[in-house]
C-alpha cells in the first residue's frame, strides 16, 4: 500500500456511506490532504495520518477509541490532554472507510459507534 495506490483509488465527488448514518463526500484531494464533507462541515484529513495508522495497527484491532488515544489532535473532538488542538471524531470512521475501500481490513467496520461499543476494524 502506497500513496499512489490510495490517490488512484479515490476521486473527488466519491460518496462513502458512514457506518451509522449519513455520508462523507470527498470534495478535494491534494498531495497532502483529502478533504471531505460530512453534513455541512468540510474536514481536512492528512494522508500521512492514514499511513501512520495503517502501519501502527497492522495485524491488530483498532477502535475509534484507540484512534482518539493515538492521535487526539486528529481523531478526538474533545481532547482531554491540555494544549492539544481538537480534531474531528468523524475522522475515525472516514479512516475506516478508506481502509475498507483499500482492502486493508477484515470483516468490515464493526461495532455500534457508541460508548461501550465503539466502531472498530481489524487491520490485515
Amino acid at each position: 500500500m502506497n500513496k499512489a495506490a490510495l490517490m488512484s483509488a479515490i476521486s473527488v465527488g466519491e460518496i462513502f456511506q458512514n457506518p451509522k448514518s449519513g455520508t462523507s463526500t470527498i470534495s478535494s484531494v491534494t498531495d497532502k490532504n483529502i478533504t471531505y464533507i460530512r453534513g455541512r462541515t468540510s474536514i481536512n484529513f492528512p494522508i500521512s495520518v492514514f499511513f501512520s495508522v495503517v502501519n501502527e495497527f497492522a495485524g491488530k484491532k483498532c477502535s475509534s477509541s484507540n484512534l482518539k488515544e493515538y492521535m487526539p489532535e486528529i481523531f478526538d473532538s474533545n481532547p482531554s490532554i491540555n494544549n492539544v488542538k481538537a480534531g474531528h471524531s468523524c475522522n475515525c470512521t472516514f479512516l475506516f472507510l478508506l481502509a475498507e475501500k483499500m482492502g486493508l481490513i477484515e470483516n468490515g467496520i464493526q461495532g455500534k459507534g457508541k460508548r461501550g461499543n465503539p466502531f472498530f476494524v481489524i487491520f490485515k
